[in-house]
């Protein structure tokens, strides 16, 4: 039987400032990798009810991130499960120098990986 997964789905008035317009300091695949690192079973469909985007533009996200190298994508019967690659460095060159496994200790909900 196939493990279902509660939806949490967002509400873009949690991120937009006074009445501005949303927006958030990482981008649409930086929130994808970080949710992909804590989830990596759940279907595109519980990703774009999580994050607020659309199932396309995860899809697409995805595959970007796959063939960036950070996320490696296996298949479970019929499920997807996605892996990150934590020794990938960041693709801008202000940050190529950090990894993706830096990335998510700094930003681990206990701050455990905070230096």
């Amino acid at each position: 039987m196939i493990e279902q997964h509660p939806r949490e789905e967002v509400d873009v008035e949690d991120v937009s400032d006074q009445g501005g317009r949303p927006w958030s300091v990482f981008s649409s695949h930086g929130l994808v990798l970080l949710y992909l690192a804590s989830h990596p079973d759940h279907t595109l469909r519980a990703i774009s009810d999580a994050l607020g985007f659309t199932e396309r533009q995860i899809a697409r996200l995805v595959k970007d991130l796959v063939a960036s190298g950070m996320v490696q994508v296996s298949r479970r019967g019929r499920r997807h499960t996605y892996a990150i690659r934590p020794d990938t460095a960041l693709r801008h060159p202000t940050v190529r120098h950090v990894t993706v496994g830096r990335l998510l200790a700094a930003t681990r909900a206990d701050g455990a990986g905070v230096r």
